[in-house]
């Protein structure tokens, strides 16, 4: 590959600032490693140790697949690959001879220092700046960040609605807020029964806007410029209402007029918003004389109107969502406090926090703290930067160019496909045409050879985009802003084939999709024709047809991987893993218990071990025992040897050994690798992602469990890595595409309906607002009009792009499908250029043999069972434990005691053996009950009183958010006692009594009128120690 936009070293004159725009294909990537390792070996580029450069990145993938590309290219020059050395050696001053020397000891330097090989997505690098400095904002360096915000978003919301009174300003703003939610509905919808859903998906969605923009939120109240625009209306109304009494005018039956009148005496104004108001309340009268004068004095009374409903209509788009900014204001406060408190940070805080903090002043700070000064940048796909990354790398920038740096970006804005990520792709636009660093030389070079596709594939994106694009109305600006109608694209010269393109349409059909036939036909085809099933890729807009096409293979007995179906929890054997470890943290889970019973691992281990027992058994006995309130216990009794074989020491060993040797245990002892080979890197994922958790210091199953049901990462942490060699087709999204090459793309393309915009945002320098403008709303202003018309241009560029991008994926052949419902007119389908690229002749292809073989390695999975010796005064505990917890459980029944007592005690005893799988001697417990209860006058405390109100087991929350379950709070007109139970022969009184302090503390901020009293009561000992709450 030649390298046309790098000058040799000693040509390099710093500092400099240098942009690659690269179209798909081009080498953008390429260069930029090179770049980098150019910068390593020579001796003309001052400050070049690896911990002074830094490439940026936006994805965790693209930094691992940099890495190894750079590492890759020191290898090819140490083994003194001749295409590398040759291309090195017009970019470096270096003897040949000296130059795979040189490329070794670099690369011995970085694999032994790699933490100082700074490859890094642009976040992780923001990161280590904002930990550098984090005491400045009030946080411990040690803070956790969080990707996935939703959990404690909600539970800082559920703290936040403590404050919402009947009668408090919050409530108002509640109620505002539920009533927008029960508008946006459609009459097909469920109601919300429960506002808070949406309402914290809103607030949620709002964080994600605001703190991508760094800016603060300008909430502004416009409820008295709205009645005050009502009270001129009623009296314009009023004023027409007069005139209309008297007058000879023919009514004009098109006028909102008379709606426009209940619309205001209803308090509905809103629903004038959109409808037509130009048509006064009576028709113009022919000729002139009186009539036509009682007309105009309509007329300008109605024009009056008309101004201030498009004033109304200004106000409306701007207070729309008052209520919930207002809300999401008073939250952020709670919200703060929450995490603080829990020592955590969202990813998204981070740029916002270093917004207001990077300046040129504070820079020399920052790299004293990290303990290197980053001099070289190299940024790549700069096309996907969003404004609030932009600005805080400036300053970081400008300091490395203002010491002989340099900044070397690549980028392509017709790639910009990462609009919903708040990317902008005109900061690449802006820096191309004016440089943003006056210190340092500043140049764009564009490059040309496509080294990715056949030239009938770049001549189809041609026909597209410069052809069919150029000559769309409705799509043109666009093409233009993110230069799709003007970019410049060669193919590489001398290739044996033209390659091969082609487009076919189809009228949507649900019930026999027309393009599954296509997809499955073309895929035998080109099997046929010598390309493997790993050499094709299947392309799609949403995730959902994807999922789709992967059944339609599976039809055909097609192998395929599907990229959006990678993390491990859609994996049948995950959720029978996380159903047994869920049954094992709680042993009355009937449900999960029998989930995994009936799952494939269960079914085949018994199969392998010869067990005389099929699933038809199993489903018999779980339908014959479903009234049986402890499962377990029944399987225990009726698969005894089965019970003992799989189970029994897996229940043993839960909470005493750490989550990853007992999932390293349960894998053992059901010989998953042996069962299930082909699940291997699925339960390798498993043992990966548990180990990963331990190390963030969460070590119990209800923490795995969670993070399995919550984990919503971009790159999700339970991804398993695709086989680099596996012969299977590719199935993915065009998002989940970018970066990639295959010699086939189908890209399958269905007609995109426009769905309006949740909101609209409207920026100045500093603020940010939230408006509400559909497509309605922006035909009543000029202004509204535009702003509206701007955000639907940047939808379209994002989808364009997106287009771009899959279209330029394929190498040697491209098959494009489409699929319109009754018109082909509506985007894509109107860009696809199916007159000039139908099904023809399609070139021979030779066998290609792979270029490199692979033996393959079968890994071996030992059976080493281990033996953990339990000590006895270890069982000891445990016992008394599980005894202390099922007197507790027999106590939580027990609200009031009548006279028939004794046999209702039976009764519960009953209820909590089954509830808890333990067996007491029934006797035993309910005599060390009555004994206490009818000692040092207990059971007064237990009879029914008038207004009396017993809560047992009742959480409680101090003022911190942290929660308390009391065991027994007996609520008095004048007084509130809380008992807290406790058995055995131990009086820990210091501290039970600061536990029972903290208790009364809790009820007496709830109940300030009350006394409050607290008893700590010993069970076994038949003694009490009574409390008064004493807030010194």
């Amino acid at each position: 590959m030649n390298l046309p936009a790098l000058e040799k070293d000693s040509e390099i004159h710093l500092p400099q600032f240098k942009i690659l725009k690269a179209s798909a294909g081009s080498g953008k990537t390429y260069n930029l490693t090179t770049r980098y390792v150019q910068f390593i070996l020579s001796e003309k580029i001052p400050e070049n140790n690896p911990r002074n450069i830094l490439a940026i990145t936006f994805s965790n993938n693209a930094a691992k697949e940099m890495k190894e590309r750079i590492i890759k290219l020191f290898k090819e020059l140490y083994f003194e690959e001749l295409e590398a050395i040759d291309h090195f050696s017009k970019i470096i001053t270096i003897d040949k001879n000296n130059l795979s020397q040189k490329a070794g000891h670099m690369l011995e330097v970085i694999l032994s220092n790699y933490s100082d090989f700074q490859v890094k997505t642009i976040d992780s690098f923001m990161t280590t700046v904002f930990k550098a400095s984090a005491i400045d904002f009030g946080y411990n360096p040690e803070f956790d960040i969080l990707i996935d915000i939703k959990n404690t978003m909600k539970y800082s919301f559920d703290r936040f609605l403590r404050n919402v009174r009947e009668g408090s300003p919050e409530t108002k703003l509640f109620l505002d807020a539920i009533k927008i939610i029960l508008e946006q509905k459609s009459k097909e919808s469920a109601y919300p029964w429960d506002p808070t859903v949406p309402l914290i998906d809103m607030i949620i969605k709002i964080y994600g806007k605001l703190a991508s923009s760094g800016k603060e939120l300008l909430i502004e109240d416009f409820s008295e410029d709205i009645n005050l625009i009502k009270n001129k209306l009623s009296l314009l109304l009023k004023d027409i209402e007069y005139l209309l009494k008297n007058s000879r005018l023919e009514p004009n039956n098109n006028s909102i007029f008379y709606k426009l009148v209940g619309f205001l005496k209803d308090n509905r104004l809103q629903d004038i918003i959109g409808k037509g108001i130009k048509y006064p309340p009576v028709k113009k009268p022919s000729g002139k004389g009186e009539l036509l004068k009682e007309y105009t004095e309509i007329y300008n009374i109605w024009s009056e109107v008309i101004k201030y409903i498009k004033q109304y209509t200004t106000f409306y788009v701007y207070s729309y969502y008052f209520p919930f900014l207002k809300i999401y204001s008073e939250f952020c406060k709670t919200l703060e406090i929450i995490k603080k408190q829990q020592g955590i940070i969202f990813i998204d805080d981070i740029n916002k926090y270093l917004a207001e903090y990077l300046n040129q002043e504070i820079v020399p700070d920052i790299y004293f703290r990290l303990g290197e000064t980053i001099f070289h940048y190299l940024i790549d796909e700069f096309q996907d930067t969003s404004p609030i990354q932009w600005n805080n790398l400036k300053p970081l920038l400008e300091n490395s160019l203002s010491q002989n740096g340099s900044l070397f970006i690549v980028g392509d804005t017709k790639q910009a496909i990462y609009g919903f990520r708040n990317a902008d792709y005109r900061i690449m636009k802006e820096a191309e045409s004016k440089n943003p660093f006056p210190s340092a030389e500043h140049s764009v070079i564009e490059l040309d050879t496509n080294y990715r596709s056949l030239k009938r594939i770049l001549e189809f994106n041609e026909e597209v985009f410069k052809h069919n694009l150029l000559n769309s109305e409705d799509h043109k600006l666009a093409g233009e802003k993110s230069g799709l109608i003007s970019y410049i694209q060669k193919p590489l010269k001398n290739k044996k084939s033209e390659g091969y393109a082609e487009v076919v349409l189809f009228e949507k059909n649900e019930e026999n999709p027309p393009e599954k036939l296509r997809i499955q036909d073309l895929i035998k085809d080109l099997n046929n024709r010598h390309f493997k099933y790993k050499d094709i890729a299947i392309l799609t807009m949403r995730n959902e047809d994807a999922v789709r096409i992967t059944s339609w293979l599976n039809e055909k007995n097609i192998p395929f991987i599907s990229h959006s179906s990678l993390d491990i929890r859609r994996r049948k054997v995950t959720g029978e893993i996380i159903s047994l470890l869920n049954f094992l943290d709680s042993p009355t889970d009937n449900l999960s218990f029998s989930s995994f019973l009936l799952g494939d691992i269960f079914s085949i281990i018994l199969q392998k071990d010869s067990h005389q027992i099929i699933k038809e058994d199993l489903i018999s006995f779980i339908f014959n025992n479903s009234e049986n309130a402890i499962l377990y216990k029944a399987f225990q009794k009726n698969y005894e040897e089965i019970w003992r074989s799989y189970f029994a020491d897996l229940f043993k060993f839960t909470g005493y050994l750490p989550l990853y040797d007992l999932t390293s245990e349960i894998f053992c002892k059901f010989r998953v690798f042996e069962i299930m080979e082909n699940e291997e890197a699925v339960f390798i994922k498993i043992l990966e992602t548990i180990r990963d958790m331990e190390g963030e210091g969460k070590n119990s199953i209800k923490d795995f469990l969670e993070f399995a049901n919550n984990a919503e990462d971009v790159e999700s942490k339970w991804d398993v890595n695709i086989p680099v060699d596996i012969d299977a087709v590719h199935v993915m999204t065009i998002h989940k595409s970018k970066g990639l090459g295959f010699p086939v793309c189908i890209v399958l393309l269905y007609e995109i309906k426009n769905r309006g915009f949740e909101f609209i945002t409207h920026e100045n320098d500093k603020n940010i607002s939230l408006l509400k403008i559909t497509d309605k709303i922006k035909l009543t202003n000029p202004d509204l009009h535009t702003q509206y018309y701007n955000e639907v241009i940047n939808e379209l560029v994002n989808r364009l792009n997106s287009l771009y991008v899959g279209f330029t994926r394929a190498e040697e052949e491209l098959y494009v499908i489409g699929v319109y419902q009754h018109s082909k007119e509506k985007f894509p389908i109107n860009l696809l250029p199916s007159d000039k690229y139908m099904s023809t002749e399609k070139p021979v292809r030779d066998i290609v043999k792979d270029s490199t073989t692979h033996s393959l390695v079968n890994i071996q999975h030992y059976y080493n069972p281990y033996f953990y010796q339990i000590r006895s005064d270890t069982l000891i505990n445990m016992a008394e434990k599980r005894r202390g917890d099922f007197i507790h459980k027999v106590f939580s029944y027990i609200e009031y005691i009548y006279d028939e007592f004794e046999d209702k005690i039976d009764k519960i005893i009953d209820i909590v053996i089954k509830e808890t799988g333990d067996n007491f001697p029934q006797d035993k417990i309910k005599k060390v009950i009555l004994n206490f209860l009818n000692s040092n006058n207990m059971i007064d405390f237990f009879k029914y009183k008038n207004e009396r109100i017993i809560l047992l087991e009742q959480e409680f929350s101090d003022n911190e958010g942290r929660l308390f379950r009391m065991d027994r709070v007996v609520i008095d007109r004048d007084k509130i006692t809380v008992i807290d139970f406790k058995t055995g022969t131990d009086r820990e009184e210091d501290k039970y009594s600061s536990q029972l302090n903290t208790y009364m503390k809790i009820l007496k901020e709830i109940y300030p009128d009350k006394k409050i009293h607290g008893i700590i009561a010993y069970v076994d000992l038949k003694e009490i120690v009574a409390f008064e709450y004493n807030s010194n």
